[in-house]
């Protein structure tokens, strides 16, 4: 029978899959990181499509569970009782949890069964009564009086859920490149808005260096295939990273990235790569707006409200104004540490 560790052990339940993306698994993944670098145990619980991201999850040291353990749509009763079944097992006392699917009764429900409860939010406008809220982005100490129950309010970039592969990355990044041509397209974990294939069919000449990653969460399909197919016939180089294990390297080495408005603008940010942000989901449209307000992003707008053109527009303007670039990076510079789940783990076991 394997020790027990003597350092915290927490049950971690997050919602991912193409519908949600993968970001909620991904903020538990780095606070995972910083319960095992501390010597503790972490049991990560998948809601809805677990597969892909287990899959993608399998060479780290988190015990992720099979996903007929929790299912596509659990019942609320039966997700606490897969939850507090798994922190009985490990001896956890403490439980995150991130996702769309958690409500006032998945809280009171675990504190009942003597657990303390996390919970991870990005827009505050349906609190639950949790005794500790994390909201990691940016400008969210703004929003401390909409967490009413809440006796512990962990806001900010302080805070950010940084996973450790981008924690090996130097921070700020490479200097900015005059000459630049390398641009990154990412939606993040997933892409149900199909903002890849608008973008790679928005932009024109001249040519890029295009590098499309498509995360664990993402479904390709016969547009994206055309896009890509017409886009290098207009002289753009296509490289596609499906799923890579190296993200964090490709990312570093872009000119300017192409983004959604989720937790990828704060690696972008860490990285210190220029970005051209768009909103592809709602609870996105404020932080994209807030990056573009303190000067950390440009546009910022839904992909809905804007056009191709614009979009061309925004990408080869800033890939030509090598100052507006450096400005980018060095705004970004310094407002992520890499020690935000570091941070979120001590006061959670405080």
């Amino acid at each position: 029978m394997r020790p027990r560790s003597s350092g915290p052990r927490v049950v971690l339940r997050a919602d991912g899959g193409h519908a949600v993306g993968a970001g909620h698994v991904m903020r538990m993944v780095a606070l995972a990181d910083a319960v095992t670098g501390a010597g503790g145990e972490a049991v990560l619980l998948i809601g809805g499509e677990a597969g892909p991201l287990r899959d993608h999850l399998s060479t780290r040291r988190i015990a992720t569970i099979p996903d007929d353990e929790v299912g596509p749509a659990p019942s609320r009763e039966d997700d606490v009782a897969t939850i507090a079944r798994h922190a009985a097992a490990t001896g956890a006392e403490l439980v995150v949890l991130d996702g769309p699917s958690f409500t006032a009764t998945h809280v009171d429900a675990l504190t009942a069964r003597g657990l303390r409860v996390a919970w991870v939010d990005d827009t505050a406008t349906a609190p639950l009564p949790a005794p500790i809220v994390i909201n990691h982005n940016l400008g969210a100490e703004e929003l401390a009086a909409r967490y009413p129950d809440a006796r512990h309010r962990l806001l900010g970039r302080a805070f950010h859920l940084l996973r450790q592969e981008f924690r090996r990355q130097t921070a700020g990044g490479a200097a900015i490149r005059a000459r630049g041509r390398r641009v990154l397209v990412t939606m993040g974990g997933s892409d149900p808005a199909g903002a890849t294939t608008r973008v790679i069919g928005a932009l024109g000449r001249p040519a890029l260096d295009l590098h499309v990653v498509l995360g664990p969460g993402f479904r390709c399909d016969d547009e994206l295939a055309r896009a890509l197919a017409r886009a290098e016939a207009r002289g753009h180089t296509i490289h596609v990273h499906y799923r890579p294990p190296g993200l964090p390297g490709i990312m570093a080495a872009c000119d300017l990235a192409i983004t959604a408005a989720g937790g990828t603008l704060g690696e972008l940010g860490y990285l210190g790569r220029p970005a051209v942000a768009i909103a592809i989901a709602p609870d996105q449209i404020e932080n994209a707006r807030r990056h573009v307000a303190h000067g950390l992003a440009c546009l910022g707008r839904p992909l809905a409200e804007v056009s191709d053109a614009e979009l061309d527009d925004a990408v080869h303007g800033l890939l030509a104004d090598l100052p507006r670039r450096r400005e980018l990076r060095a705004r970004n510079a310094g407002l992520l540490d890499g020690r935000g789940a570091t941070r979120v783990l001590e006061r959670l076991v405080a």
